[in-house]
Formats: C-alpha cells, structure tokens, sequence
C-alpha cells in the first residue's frame, strides 16, 4: 500500500514531468546568479520567445473553428473573410475598451483571460471537462496571475504600465491588495479539484494530478524567486504556448483523436505547422518589421519590446475567446 501511495501515484508522474522541473531550477538559477542585472538578455529572450512560440500559438485562432466545422471549410473564401472581420472587429473593439478605460478592460476581461491560461493547462489532466476541470482551471487561473503580483508587486506595476501606457490602474492596485487571498484560493481550489475528481466524478486518484500538483509549487517558486521578465516569459509566452499548441493539433483533421500529451504534441507539431507557416511568417514578418521601424525611430530596446507586445495584447481577448470556443466544443479529444 505504501509503494502504492508513494510510487504509483506521486513519485513517478512527479519523475515523468523532471524536465519541466529543471527548466523551472535554471530560470530560478539564472535569476539569482548572473541575469538579474541583465535586462538585455530578458528582452531579447521575451522576443525570441514571441517569433518562435507565442505568435505560432496564436496563428491557429483562424484555423480552430474551421476545424472544428470540419473540412473543407478552411479552405473557403467565405468562411475567411468573416473570420477575419470578427477578430479585427473584437480586436479593435479592445483596443476602444482599453483606451476608454484600462480599469474597465481588465474588469471586463480578467475573468476570461485567467480561465484561459487555466483551462489549457488543467485539460490534459482532466480531459473529461467536468466539475474537477473547472475547479482545476480556475484555480489554476487564479495562481499564476496573481503569484507574480504578490511576489513582485512593483516590478508587475512597471511592466504593466510600461505595456499600456498608462500611468495608473485602481484595479490594478486592488488586484495586488487582494493577491495573497487569490493566490491561496488558487492553490485551494487545485487541491479540491482532485478531490472532486476521486470522490465526485468517481474516477480515482490520477496520477497527472500528482505531477500538475507539483507544478503549482514550482510555479510558486519561480514567480517568488526568478527574474520578472523571465519567469513571465517563460510560462505565458513558451509554456503556455506549446501546451496550448497540443491542444489544438488534437483539432486537425489529419490529426484527430490523438491523445493530449507531449507525445501527442510532436506527433502533430508537421501537421500544425504545415498548416500555419504562411500566417506565421506574416505575422512574424509584420512585427520584426514595427521592432525596427520603433529600433530606427530611438526607441530603447525595453521600449521597442513593449511595442512589440502592444499587438499581441490587442489579439489577447478574440485569442481567448477562441480557446474559450474550443472550451465549449462538445467533442471529446
């Protein structure tokens, strides 16, 4: 019963997950060693991470409801051109939110963009997307925006000002006043969530949840100690990304039915890829383009970063509104 308890079921989907883990150890590493004095190597680290996971993540947002209609939609003209109306559209539209108000947009938004985050990464742990997958996501949601606020309440404030422009936020400051109470809500809620799972729905202890329970202490670790920059980037522009990036594959016609894991993800990454290149390298194409005209211009290499996130915050909402479309999707993966 012991080995049961403490083999099965903890140390070896603790073990099955160890690269994550060192990933974790080396940007805490690197923080406390020789990168906290270093911010150069922050933003050219946050612009690779853009070119190459966080822009290739997001191209699908066109292509996931076409897959999901199934085949040949993706392929008509009449399905694109609406398609691209409606996220130029929800795009503009929050781009027009945030100018009204900053305070109003994160209000309005911070409850979608948490579940979204959440969401990807508690699916593979609960794919049934039942009560412990919505318990899972929210707590989850709920950890990692409010952990780096906690733990680096001034260093969020100037990347977030810095980002929109503004010079303050009363939500903002209501948000890091109540980041210890979201941050242990998010960490209860992860714990009730296998719970729910074991004596709710019936399915038994999983082994996943061990190792996605100890990633929420790893997590807590690396926004506590590793570098702002780094840390932010890693999980929410690379991390997010890829899991994110597994989760559709599973969408593509050629690619159905396989299993939502990182065997899973490179088996389908071809078939992603192949189909988003031409969006990627327009995308990618676009932003280097207004990295350099803002490089040309004077603007400092933190200045010209933060340009360069400027666009990808606009696509942040209709982006999340298409994961919150997956969400919804009866089909079971």
């Amino acid at each position: 019963m012991l080995r049961v308890l403490l083999i099965k079921a903890l140390i070896e989907p603790i073990w099955a997950r160890r690269r994550l883990w060192l990933l974790y150890l080396i940007l805490i590493g690197l923080s406390q060693l020789i990168l906290d004095q270093a911010p150069a190597i922050h933003y050219l680290f946050m612009l690779f991470a853009i070119g190459t996971f966080t822009i290739p993540h997001g191209t699908a947002d066109l292509f996931l409801p076409a897959w999901i209609l199934n085949p040949p939609w993706e392929k008509r003209i009449n399905y694109w051109i609406p398609a691209m109306a409606i996220v130029i559209f929800v795009a503009g539209g929050t781009w027009l939110i945030f100018e009204f108000s900053i305070d109003f947009g994160v209000a309005l938004f911070s409850a979608l963009v948490m579940w979204h985050w959440g969401s990807v990464d508690a699916v593979s742990i609960y794919p049934q997307r039942a009560l412990a997958w919505v318990i899972a996501s929210i707590g989850r949601g709920m950890l990692i925006v409010s952990a780096p606020m906690y733990f680096r309440p001034l260093e969020v404030q100037d990347f977030i000002l810095n980002l929109t422009g503004a010079e303050e936020s009363a939500i903002l400051n209501t948000l890091y006043w109540l980041s210890e109470y979201i941050l242990i809500s998010g960490i209860a809620l992860e714990l009730l969530a296998t719970a729910v799972n074991k004596f709710i729905e019936g399915r038994g202890f999983l082994k996943r949840a061990a190792g996605h329970l100890a990633e929420t202490v790893f997590l807590v670790l690396m926004f506590k100690w590793a570098n702002l920059q780094l840390s932010v980037t890693f999980y929410f522009l690379v991390l997010h990304s890829i899991r994110h990036m597994s989760r559709v594959s599973a969408y593509i016609p050629e690619a159905r039915n396989q299993l939502l894991d990182v065997g899973g993800l490179f088996r389908n990454l071809p078939d992603y890829f192949h189909k988003t290149n031409f969006l990627n390298i327009v995308f990618i194409g676009l932003l280097v383009a207004w990295f350099m005209w803002n490089i040309i211009t004077g603007s400092t290499l933190m200045e010209a970063t933060f340009a360069t996130l400027g666009p990808l915050l606009l696509l942040m909402i209709p982006h999340a509104l298409v994961g919150l479309l997956a969400d919804l999707n009866p089909r079971q993966l």
